[in-house]
């Protein structure tokens, strides 16, 4: 999707790109913009696995987590039934189309969409941190 961002959209991405500009405001645009370069979604496996090895190390159903670059929340939405009742979950996502997304696909959840280090999380509350975080 990069190609939707482009100074010059190809032929191929400038429907798209022509639309974003339509349904965002300037600001949502230069957000989404900004977090392409450093946006990817974890596989489904590969969340799979992080939350068995959570479990494996003790997390347990009711506890505090928290996924401090959840982009639309893949990480909430693969956690394990038995560990999704009770368990309260924190995420933050900078770009804000995304942390809209997500705090309509877990209603249930607390999502700040900013900067994490804008958030004033409090110290030593979560229980764990999960989440596949990019590194640009």
């Amino acid at each position: 999707m990069p190609g939707v961002f482009e100074a010059r959209p190809s032929r191929d991405w400038k429907g798209i790109a022509d639309e974003l500009q339509r349904i965002l405001s300037p600001e949502e645009f230069a957000s989404a913009r900004a977090s392409t370069p450093n946006a990817h979604y974890t596989s489904p496996e590969v969340i799979q696995a992080i939350w068995k090895g959570m479990e494996k190390i003790g997390f347990q159903a009711g506890g505090y987590v928290l996924e401090p670059s959840m982009g639309v929340g893949h990480f909430f939405g693969f956690m394990p039934e038995n560990l999704y009742a009770g368990t309260r979950r924190t995420g933050v996502e900078l770009d804000s189309v995304s942390a809209r997304i997500a705090a309509k696909l877990y209603p249930d959840s607390n999502v700040h969409g900013k900067a994490f280090e804008e958030t004033g999380l409090p110290k030593n509350f979560f229980d764990a941190a999960v989440g596949n975080i990019p590194f640009g």
